[in-house]
């Protein structure tokens, strides 16, 4: 991929989320603040950078000191870069900064059905790296000398520079912390965690036990400066890592205690989640099982799906994963059991539950039912970057208002808005005369608690939306219900003791996660996709003009002016563009774009620069475009 900076001109006025713009840390170390901070060592022998410069003054430098692969931070040292400085970089990052191309390529499928959950925010082109650096290596400016520290944690291999200078001992410590006790937000430490062979979409804070493990070893530094990638620097360092300990150990022993995974995984898995986050004193608090029954003979069990059997034999699917619950409805109609399908109820867009909704619904020549918060997503998922996204799209869904209901012989159904596991998801409120009222809940509740284990399926915290509207929902029910999670073999219900359980403990983790991020509220911390552009994946062709619009969710309170800058790649031309929108506190807007796509063909992103108030990030989202 070729790529080179075009970029519509005009002032920004808004400030980074910064204190002080420029001082001096000690002798021959200077501090500029910024988007990305950057440091100047002037040594006796050498001067470098590190991070990089967040305006159009380059400084003549020998060295570029970087402390991660991200696409959002690495804006501010490729200038340095090509002026001529060599840059030092974590080896075991190589792949991402050298060869980043290999990636938009294998990402334009890797995309669906996508359960790694890590960041893409990965560079577009490669930058140049003189030489790569493990723990213990040292940079030599003369006067000034540095060790590199491995600091894992808001990356896989996220390194940190220590340097002593006279009685000053300065530790450069990227993006491992922002302010006290803060770090820039929660999605980016989602990973794997081997330990408990628990993989990386389940991995709630996967990579917070390596940050814990990089706060202990810094702290073991003893150093006098922090000077962070990003935020302030920190005179008072053990105050500040201590804070940010504490405040990831409440975040994951409030998580753990409402976790659905305990349903799955048992005790023994969820205690090994937590090793090396929550010190040894420091208990696992489970919630117990709810109550849980066998499910009625009138609801078919398979995999992930269900059939809502009425007593005339006729049906209605609820979600249908793969061809092989398609062929053992078949076989329940060529039995007698089932008389027809007569339609199909989606709950949410989640591969394991769509993949073969539209091979059904043509098999059984039957409609499809979906909550308009969501029917985008199931009809167009290449427009989207979501996790386990589903590769077969969904044709003429019938969209289901909030709150409208519809009678299927003798069931009564209501179908609702329901953001628990994801954002993009809904409920089915099924009501028959001689039975519990059943509340097919898609993947929101397990008999241990919230199915939120995955940050990126974008689990809001908002006061009307997310869990807390999903509590308010079930709560309406009364205390005689049901709940239908497809993944169990049971039907499920919550005293009200328990909701009131889940939802203190919720809000608890609300008020950790508003402490523990920089943000004014705790929503940008946990939704990645606070901007976003649509669509995020096309197919063009050579020399076609394609329509882009950045959508912002305005999390804050108070009204917010964004302006946009776009990244366009070498050989594409703006046509048109808007630059700047004005959103109301807690809603939505966009700005457009059209872009005339190269003639030649290849993998092409659009990016996006975006300022606000308190807020200058760059580089910040993109969209996949593949031009043939």
């Amino acid at each position: 991929m070729r790529y080179i900076y075009i970029v519509l001109m005009f002032v920004w006025t808004l400030q980074a989320p910064v204190a002080a713009n420029a001082e001096n840390i000690a002798r021959g170390v200077d501090f500029t603040a910024g988007a990305v901070n950057s440091v100047h060592l002037r040594g006796t022998s050498k001067s470098a950078i590190v991070y990089g410069v967040a305006n159009d003054a380059v400084p003549d430098v020998d060295l570029i000191l970087l402390s991660h692969h991200r696409r959002d931070v690495l804006w501010a040292a490729r200038p340095v870069v090509e002026a001529g400085a060599k840059a030092i970089a974590p080896l075991s990052e190589k792949s991402l900064i050298e060869k980043p191309e290999e990636f938009w390529e294998e990402f334009r499928t890797k995309r669906f059905h996508d359960y790694a959950q890590q960041s893409t925010k990965i560079l577009d082109r490669a930058l140049a790296v003189e030489r790569w650096v493990v723990s213990g290596d040292e940079i030599d400016l003369g006067e000034i000398k540095l060790r590199v520290i491995e600091t894992p944690g808001f990356t896989r291999g996220s390194i940190s520079y220590l340097t002593d200078i006279d009685s000053t001992r300065i530790v450069f410590t990227g993006d491992m912390i922002y302010a006290p006790g803060k770090v820039l937000d929660l999605y980016s430490f989602q990973d794997a965690i081997s330990e408990a062979k628990i993989g990386g979409y389940h991995g709630y804070g996967g990579r917070l036990s390596a940050l814990i493990t990089s706060i202990d070893k810094v702290l073991a530094l003893k150093p006098d400066v922090l000077v962070p990638l990003r935020g302030e620097v920190m005179r008072r360092p053990t105050a500040a890592l201590t804070r940010l300990k504490l405040r990831v150990q409440q975040l994951y022993k409030d998580y753990l205690s409402t976790t659905a995974l305990n349903w799955y995984f048992k005790q023994e898995r969820m205690t090994l989640s937590a090793k090396g986050i929550l010190d040894e004193k420091q208990e696992v608090s489970l919630m117990p099982y709810s109550l849980h029954e066998e499910t009625p003979e009138w609801i078919w069990v398979r995999g992930t799906s269900r059939l809502v059997i009425a007593e005339n034999g006729h049906a209605m699917l609820v979600d249908c994963g793969n061809d092989g619950v398609i062929d053992a409805v078949k076989d329940l109609i060529e039995r007698g059991l089932v008389k027809q399908v007569d339609s199909i109820f989606v709950t949410h867009y989640h591969d394991d539950h769509t993949n073969s909704v539209q091979n059904a619904a043509e098999y059984f020549k039957c409609p499809v039912y979906a909550v308009a918060n969501y029917v985008d997503i199931l009809e167009n998922p290449g427009s989207y970057h979501m996790p386990c996204l589903h590769h077969n799209p969904i044709k003429d869904i019938v969209s289901k208002q909030d709150g409208e209901t519809m009678m299927f012989h003798e069931f009564k159904m209501t179908f609702h808005t329901f953001p628990g596991q994801t954002f993009y998801h809904g409920a089915l409120l099924v009501e028959k005369d001689d039975h519990l009222p059943v509340y097919f809940v898609g993947d929101a509740f397990s008999p241990s608690g919230m199915d939120d284990y995955c940050v990126l399926n974008r689990n809001l915290m908002h006061e009307n939306d997310g869990y807390l509207m999903c509590f308010d929902r079930v709560r309406k029910l009364g205390n005689e219900y049901w709940l239908i999670n497809e993944h169990i073999p049971h039907i499920f219900r919550f005293t009200e003791s328990e909701l009131n359980y889940l939802e203190t403990q919720f809000r608890k983790r609300i008020k950790t996660v508003s402490a523990l991020i920089p943000w004014d509220d705790p929503n940008y911390g946990v939704d990645e996709q606070w901007a976003m552009i649509y669509p995020y994946g096309s197919t063009v062709k050579k020399g076609e003009i394609r329509e882009f619009e950045i959508v912002f969710t305005n999390h804050s309170s108070r009204k917010r002016r964004y302006d946009v800058k776009l990244r366009i790649p070498e050989g594409a031309k703006m046509v048109s563009f808007e630059s700047s929108t004005v959103i109301a506190g807690g809603t939505l807007g966009s700005v457009r774009a059209k872009v005339q796509m190269p003639n030649i063909a290849g993998t092409y992103l659009i990016r996006v620069d975006i300022a606000s108030q308190a807020i200058d990030v760059r580089d910040w989202i993109e969209a996949l475009v593949v031009v043939e």
